[in-house]
């Protein structure tokens, strides 16, 4: 997955577990109408909902304005506008409403519902970051990490992680973790890694759970242990992770911190292998090629590599380079021994 598409799915979940939270806020106000509007959602009756918050944010109300933009930015109760989302978003931001200023920063970062403007992002989520927001915290910490809108920072970056991380956010620890453990500088720091990768696995971040079945399996920041990286990696598969999925079925087929068992591995492969995962297409291909865990089949073979070349996967590239022009050929290239580890 590229930054760019990360960034959009990662600043779209924001927008929209933000707004809940900031709607449950409102409505402990005792303002009886923003308690209408938390009622009137709660029951899935947005068109009520949308009519009262139109009402209030005729009279400016910044905390209304923020409310229906999301529900503009989703098209409930009204019809789905992302350029009117964000024109309602900035109009609450400037009126010093904390969840729309890190929406607007959101929707700067995205591109969504406006020209990408990373400086313009920065901006937002640093005005809701100064305030305490733990997601623009988090926000912020990732552009300076990547080097969008500010110059590459690690030690900033590692900063707004932690204060947002600090504040039990999920996604900052796992991302805290992986700072660390990937860190060329003095920052490295594999007990700190495992630390957050703990706190964030314990709230059911599957990446995050990945990263510490795979600290497990090495030995980095706890002795090793395959047994509880087998445990870590069931974790985050049964949460929908590919990574893991694919990792878990690497654990099956090398028999580590389980008993060997080729149709696990094969069962695992194929569940990450189907959500596009290209070590488990490789590796899909690989157990056809060789009639491990299932049947001799070379023409799934040769599909399973062609899918795992066509994502970018360079042991199957090497397959189908070896292969040439004899699609039945049995091809035994040396498997790759890296496990994924993405945040």
């Amino acid at each position: 997955m590229n930054m760019h598409t990360h960034l959009l799915i990662y600043f779209l979940i924001v927008i929209c577990c933000l707004a809940d939270t900031r709607l449950a806020r409102a409505a402990e106000t005792n303002a009886p109408a923003l308690v209408a509007v938390q009622e009137a959602i709660d029951k899935n009756d947005y068109t009520k909902a949308v009519n009262i918050l139109t009402y209030l944010s005729n009279t400016d109300d910044a905390e209304a304005l923020y409310v229906l933009g999301r529900l503009t930015l989703e098209g409930r109760g009204v019809k789905k506008d992302e350029k009117q989302a964000v024109l309602l978003f900035r109009k609450a931001a400037a009126k010093g409403d904390v969840s729309a200023q890190n929406a607007l920063g959101a929707a700067l970062a995205s591109g969504q519902g406006v020209r990408r403007d990373y400086k313009e992002a920065v901006r937002w989520f640093r005005k809701a970051a100064e305030q305490g927001l733990a997601m623009a915290q988090y926000n912020l910490g990732y552009l300076y990490a990547h080097g969008n809108g500010v110059p590459k920072d690690e030690a900033l970056a590692i900063d707004w992680y932690s204060r947002a991380a600090n504040q039990g956010l999920a996604s900052a620890q796992c991302s805290l973790g992986w700072t660390y453990m990937n860190s060329r500088s003095e920052h490295q720091s594999d007990t700190r890694a495992a630390h957050w990768f703990e706190q964030a696995a314990a709230q059911d971040h599957a990446k995050a759970q990945n990263n510490l079945a795979y600290m497990y399996a090495e030995g980095r920041g706890y002795p090793q242990d395959s047994a509880k990286a087998v445990h870590w990696y069931t974790r985050a598969a049964e949460n929908g992770f590919a990574e893991a999925q694919y990792n878990l079925g690497f654990m099956y087929e090398q028999g580590r911190g389980v008993a060997q068992d080729y149709a696990k591995a094969v069962e695992y492969y194929r569940k990450a292998a189907e959500r596009n995962e290209p070590a488990a297409q490789y590796s899909m291909g690989l157990m056809y090629d060789q009639g491990t865990g299932v049947a001799r089949n070379l023409s799934e073979a040769l599909r399973w590599y062609r899918l795992a070349a066509r994502n970018g996967d360079p042991d199957a590239q090497a397959v189908l380079r070896a292969q040439g022009s004899d699609p039945t050929a049995k091809i035994t290239v040396p498997r790759s021994q890296k496990r994924k580890q993405k945040r």
